[in-house]
């Protein structure tokens, strides 16, 4: 027997926002479409159980199977985040002459739908003329991504595979269905990252006959290009997520106002063939249009730069270390040590220009005299961004961002209102109070790199009046304990709500790093909340100290 789906779906609410019924459990509400003449109770007794028999099937909502046993599936379904009660239509696929369906012990009809908590395991029991079964249904208001690959999964060298997405928002974002199928590629990514072979991060790219497409995801911009953030060495799963949120609310570009530079993201329970991988943040990649720039050929002249590993002391302009003895592009025309460009790629005929002005900067921060570099720094940075850059990574202890994970731009080398190079972060899980190795960092260690002790001893165009009239403004604002924390309890409080809190925890319950096995722990959200709060109010407190100090009182 057919049940014809069908839903009745409520009021979407933006993933992070905290919801009214947050503290109260929420529920759903299932029914069938169409009675069965005689929905017999079920019996154990009889007929032999075929585990994989029947595929449930619900109206609105997209399902995965979570977990196989010998006797029972579980199938974790992604259900609206609304603040109403959700009604879902169920039918049973693969199923013939249905004799009976009960849920949680109760006969399922299309009058009278049986509701059931979201934070609880539900148990569907099916009987039919020649088999019978159990299935556990667990539920999530998180979007689901699942990842069948037709390969093996390499660091940095796509596979193909494909993507399916379900979002429980789909009719607030735009989208006709909540489950969509994509053709992608998709690699492991990053470099001490890819080591965590439990819990890889990965790059996937959207295809259509052969050629990248751009297509937007969970309300997220229309693009060909997405990382899976695995989080695996964050405590609290959400701090590059949360800190991109910050220096939105801290910067904005010179030549839009709309944009800062920091990519947009959305949480996720993430799927690699039938294995559950846990919490991912789903985001956009840090690129042309994240900053705004121009193609190449057309009025403006963009440059967009990205700082690769820290390097070694002796061959590290990213964090204005050294020089090195090779000029920029000698080996390769996109790279100069830990600097790469990634835009534009086409630089055969003009790598030496494009990197002209970028040694340059560097070479007056390593080797300029006093004089020199009062004179002409402002020429090639962009102060006001570089102040704002020194207060939000001092405020949020981004203590792998000074000489690595660092992106540098500039809209036009012809036009003096856009000829700087600004900076902006990326890859922020290495902060507030937390090394990448996950051990704790001090609270009072100062972030920093040449570029910025120069301009702070020196005071190049009144640098230190700009870094004390910016933190003041942002003191109680975006840079303020109860801002930043606010919006760690807003993801959290999604997080929880789907239940992926403890899905996560029963996945990963410990972590070790590959550095040392000192560097381990046992997952555990609101103890590293807790922590969170601790560490970034003793933080904010020592940095007004150091602008004091720095600056003046204000």
């Amino acid at each position: 027997m057919l049940l014809l789906l069908a839903a009745m779906c409520g009021i979407f609410a933006p993933q992070g926002a905290v919801l009214a019924e947050d503290a109260a459990v929420r529920q759903a509400l299932i029914c069938l479409a169409e009675d069965l003449p005689d929905n017999r109770p079920y019996s154990a007794e009889g007929t032999a159980y075929s585990r994989d028999a029947a595929t449930p099937l619900l109206s609105g909502a997209g399902g995965f199977i979570y977990k196989r046993t010998a006797e029972v599936n579980t199938w974790l379904f992604s259900v609206p985040a609304s603040p109403d009660t959700p009604t879902l239509s169920l039918r049973l696929d693969g199923i013939s002459a249905l004799t009976g369906i009960s849920l949680n012990q109760q006969p399922l009809s299309s009058t009278r739908p049986v509701a059931i908590p979201l934070n609880e395991t539900a148990e569907l029991r099916y009987t039919s003329a020649r088999t019978r079964g159990v299935i556990r249904l667990i539920f999530t208001t998180l979007p689901v991504i699942r990842v069948e690959v037709s390969g093996t999964l390499y660091v940095d060298r796509d596979t193909a595979c494909r993507i399916t997405v379900s979002d429980p928002d789909y009719l607030a974002h735009g989208q006709d269905e909540p489950v969509a199928v994509y053709e992608a590629v998709i690699s492991r990514r990053g470099r001490s990252s890819a080591r965590y072979a439990a819990k890889h991060p990965y790059n996937f790219t959207l295809m259509r006959d052969g050629e990248k497409w751009d297509h937007p995801l969970l309300g997220l911009r229309a693009d060909s290009d997405w990382l899976l953030d695995s989080a695996y060495n964050d405590r609290s799963r959400m701090r590059n997520r949360v800190l991109m949120d910050v220096w939105h609310a801290t910067y904005r570009l010179p030549w839009d106002q709309t944009l800062s530079g920091a990519t947009r993201g959305a949480f996720v329970e993430l799927f690699v063939g039938d294995a559950y991988r846990g919490l991912y943040a789903l985001g956009e990649k840090q690129d042309r249009l994240q900053l705004g720039l121009a193609k190449a050929g057309g009025r403006w002249n963009s440059l967009l730069l990205r700082t690769g590993a820290a390097g070694k002391d002796q061959s590290s302009p990213a964090g204005f270390v050294s020089l090195g003895t090779a000029r920029p592009g000698s080996s390769d025309p996109l790279r100069w040590y830990n600097v790469d460009i990634r835009y534009p790629k086409d630089t055969a005929s003009r790598s030496g220009a494009l990197w002209s002005d970028f040694y340059e900067y560097v070479r007056l921060v390593v080797e300029g005299t006093p004089e020199e570099f009062a004179a002409r720094i402002a020429d090639y940075a962009d102060l006001d961004n570089l102040a704002r850059y020194w207060l939000f990574a001092n405020a949020t202890d981004l203590t792998d961002n000074m000489r690595k994970n660092m992106t540098f731009a500039r809209l036009d080398d012809r036009d003096t209102r856009f000829n700087r190079f600004i900076l902006v972060p990326w890859d922020m899980d290495s902060s507030l109070g937390r090394h990448y190795t996950s051990k704790k960092s001090r609270v009072d260690e100062l972030i920093t790199n040449r570029l910025f002790t120069r301009l702070i001893r020196e005071n190049p165009g009144g640098f230190l009046d700009i870094l004390r009239a910016d933190w003041d403004a942002l003191r109680d604002t975006a840079l303020s304990a109860d801002t930043i924390m606010a919006r760690f309890e807003d993801y959290y409080a999604a997080i929880h709500q789907s239940g992926a809190d403890l899905r996560e925890i029963a996945k990963y319950p410990t972590f070790t790093s590959y550095v040392k096995a000192a560097y381990s722990y046992e997952l555990n959200f609101d103890s590293e909340l807790a922590y969170l709060r601790s560490f970034l109010e003793k933080r904010i407190a020592w940095l007004d100290s150091q602008v004091d100090s720095l600056c003046g009182p204000r």
